[in-house]
């Protein structure tokens, strides 16, 4: 294999923008590319669930002043799950129990923050403009005795000595290194929506804003799903208090508010303005007390938008190449256990060590990313078919392929 250099990353996802910053931090030289034209060309979701791994991911790569920064907009939650009945009132307190391992031995490893992720990109973003290359949609990759080249499909081209696919569950790097590893439709649609906070506050019990998360859902395993991000800091004070120059979009404090269940409940939910969807989302729990209706109705009306799920089904990569993936391009999953974004960060970090470990002459590359594609895809698919067998429990997941 070629002596370690370069780095290119497909993909500006969380898990690709924390591995930037790690090898930036270390001196490595790293270039990302983005398929999107800028960073919010389209909806990914409002509010993160964060646990150990991704918070102290974010603390391990960070400079000192964007860590201020993250810690400054993000609600440190209760360790627990509320559930809910239809009328809102809670029915218990599910504590929550992750699994780390030894992946983080000097720092904390209890931690639970609800985050905007928008706010979390854009700090992960920062310091990176020169890195960072929007517009850039890889066609495929030449895998060589002397580095790795990228081919893009605007005529462009990138050559380095490795290349990280992060770029999410529909990944073309993923197609070509493995394409043995597929994907399946979870058989799940759900509609995301925003509620400010002083809207919904009135309506749900206080569980619902200090934990990490509440959930409802009925006999037919239609849910509704609330989760809030309260920032102690506005995130535009908090980038000039702790980060002077960097610029932030200010934000109110709001509730996430995700309604889903089997795609039989949702038909027809795609190119539907963001009212339609709102109305949609409310029609759904009709059944319901009128409070879950209700609350609905007061969110942002532009701010609905469908998520159709899918899950990775577990395999193996073979051996290692200059070419390799972190995140949902190899472990994506559903949402029950709120982990996708904890482990594309993680995986990030440990891919981080790696590296430079090489770039230090302490390891060979194709040692260190065997090494870490192991470990990767053993937590990764572990944490899929959980995800996976909890789906089938609270929301009739399709049942993975044996």
């Amino acid at each position: 294999m070629s002596t370690f250099g370069r780095v290119l990353i497909i993909g500006s996802g969380l898990g690709g923008l924390t591995l930037a910053q790690s090898l930036r931090r270390s001196g490595i030289d790293v270039a990302v590319f983005e398929r999107d034209a800028s960073p919010w060309e389209r909806p990914q979701g409002y509010r993160l669930h964060l646990d150990t791994d991704a918070i102290n991911a974010a603390r391990e790569v960070l400079p000192s002043h964007l860590i201020a920064l993250f810690e400054a907009t993000s609600q440190f939650t209760e360790p627990f799950t509320t559930i809910l009945t239809t009328d809102l009132s809670v029915v218990k307190r599910l504590p929550t129990h992750d699994e780390h391992g030894n992946v983080w031995p000097d720092r904390e490893n209890s931690l639970h923050a609800n985050v905007d992720r928008a706010t979390l990109r854009q700090i992960l973003m920062s310091g990176l403009d020169d890195v960072v290359h929007f517009g850039k949609k890889l066609e495929h990759y030449e895998d060589t005795s002397d580095g790795v080249t990228a081919y893009f499909s605007d005529g462009t081209t990138a050559h380095g000595d490795v290349l990280v696919g992060a770029d999410g569950i529909r990944s073309a790097v993923r197609a070509q290194r493995a394409p043995h590893l597929t994907t399946v439709d979870a058989g799940i649609t759900a509609i995301y929506g925003r509620l400010p906070l002083n809207a919904a506050q009135p309506r749900v019990p206080s569980e619902t804003l200090n934990d990490i998360f509440a959930i409802a859902s009925d006999d037919r395993k239609v849910f509704l799903g609330l989760g809030s991000v309260q920032f102690p800091t506005a995130p535009a004070q908090a980038a000039a208090d702790c980060s002077p120059g960097t610029a932030m979009r200010d934000q109110d404090d709001y509730v996430v508010c995700i309604v889903g269940g089997r795609h039989q409940f949702f038909p027809n939910t795609d190119n539907l303005s963001g009212e339609q969807l709102r109305d949609i989302a409310a029609r759904t729990v009709a059944d319901w007390p009128d409070q879950a209706a209700d609350l609905i109705r007061q969110g942002d009306a532009e701010a609905f938008f469908p998520v159709h799920m899918y899950s990775s089904v577990p395999g193996t990569l073979d051996a290692p190449t200059n070419v390799t993936l972190l995140g949902d391009a190899v472990h994506a999953m559903t949402p029950t256990l709120g982990r996708g974004a904890n482990l594309a960060m993680r995986d990030a970090a440990l891919l981080g060590r790696a590296l430079r470990t090489v770039a230090a002459g302490n390891s060979k590359l194709d040692i260190a990313l065997s090494h870490y594609e192991r470990d990767m895809t053993a937590y990764g698919f572990s944490v899929v078919r959980e995800a996976a067998q909890i789906g089938e429990q609270r929301m009739a997941q399709n049942r993975l392929p044996a």
